[in-house]
């Protein structure tokens, strides 16, 4: 999948500000209007045929993105508008991956009131309806010792976003914090990464719950060991993860006891004490060649079917190192 940040980065955002019933019920009817245009645009590129799609330009999905800003339906003008930076090898299997998705979750919205509350508000959310602060806050708090496995800045529209990884030591819950800025402006750094916070966090609405607020804090940040999975471990996750929310580009990893190598083509990828493997996109494999030392250790990233963007890994004698 392609990073569809932007999806995230309207719901931190905001997007349309709800007022009355009547303007709810306006945007609901402008959003309606928008999905059924995307899905009939989707239909149209796959009855053309998608052979000619690695010689596309950039800006070849830009009038349907602008229509779907005109549609208020900003996160799904986000995903249709990123499209155009996949690379041209590979793109008409691409796309077609992602028009599959963009299928399903234009059949979904349609189907909305049919879902069950929790898919409901990921389909809402993933085409860019908001939730507030206050609607999170009121939720369910959720206490435990999180650990800071990973921070990834992406820089995208004039704004970069930072994705803060967290695990929970006793419920084993993933959690993802959010942050945005201008370039050059700061971000939130309140979280860094190797820390163990007690804390109470407070997830947003959805079939998977991921992303959070961390509500309460209750002592100063600790430095331990973090309690890792096995790559059969994640994988399962993964896909229980991906069962209640299909359109999940990105999953955080925890790895323990695993140790850098290379696969069969010769590939950098890691490999678990039971020999289980994942392929690694991190560009600087020697740098985690370098903290493992030849020995196993515990690596935290970012984990897509594509491969782990490793981002922070845990040793023995020193602890915490940002990759």
């Amino acid at each position: 999948m392609i990073e569809r940040w932007g999806q995230e980065r309207h719901a931190a955002a905001g997007g349309a500000t709800v007022r009355s019933p009547k303007t709810a019920e306006q945007r609901e009817r402008r959003v309606a209007a928008g999905v059924e245009e995307l899905d009939r645009w989707l239909r149209d590129q796959v009855a053309q045929g998608l052979a000619h799609a690695d010689r596309a330009p950039r800006t070849a999905w830009d009038d349907v993105a602008r229509r779907l800003v005109d549609a208020q339906a900003a996160a799904l003008a986000s995903w249709v508008r990123e499209l155009g930076s996949i690379p041209a090898e590979g793109r008409p299997e691409r796309l077609l991956e992602e028009y599959a998705l963009l299928r399903l979750l234009a059949t979904a919205f349609r189907r909305r009131d049919d879902l069950p509350e929790p898919l409901r508000a990921t389909v809402r959310s993933r085409v860019g309806f908001t939730v507030s602060q206050e609607e999170v806050l009121a939720g369910e708090w959720v206490r435990d010792h999180w650990y800071v496995a990973g921070c990834r800045d992406v820089e995208e529209d004039r704004l970069v976003a930072r994705r803060v990884w967290l695990r929970g030591r006793e419920t084993g819950r993933s959690a993802l914090v959010l942050s945005f800025a201008a370039p050059g402006r700061p971000l939130d750094a309140s979280l860094v990464v190797g820390d163990t916070l007690d804390a109470e966090l407070v997830f947003y609405p959805g079939a998977q719950p991921l992303r959070a607020l961390v509500a309460a804090r209750h002592s100063p940040p600790l430095r331990r060991p973090p309690r890792g999975t096995t790559v059969a471990e994640l994988l399962r996750e993964h896909a229980a993860a991906l069962s209640r929310d299909p359109w999940l580009e990105r999953w955080p990893a925890v790895l323990a006891d695993v140790r850098p190598a290379q696969d069969g083509a010769g590939g950098p990828c890691l490999v678990g004490a039971d020999g289980d493997a994942l392929p690694l996109r991190t560009t600087d494999v020697w740098r985690l060649l370098a903290v493992s030392g030849g020995r196993p250790l515990t690596v935290s990233g970012e984990w897509s079917p594509r491969g782990l963007v490793a981002l922070s890994a845990w040793q023995e004698e020193e602890g915490a190192v940002v990759l």
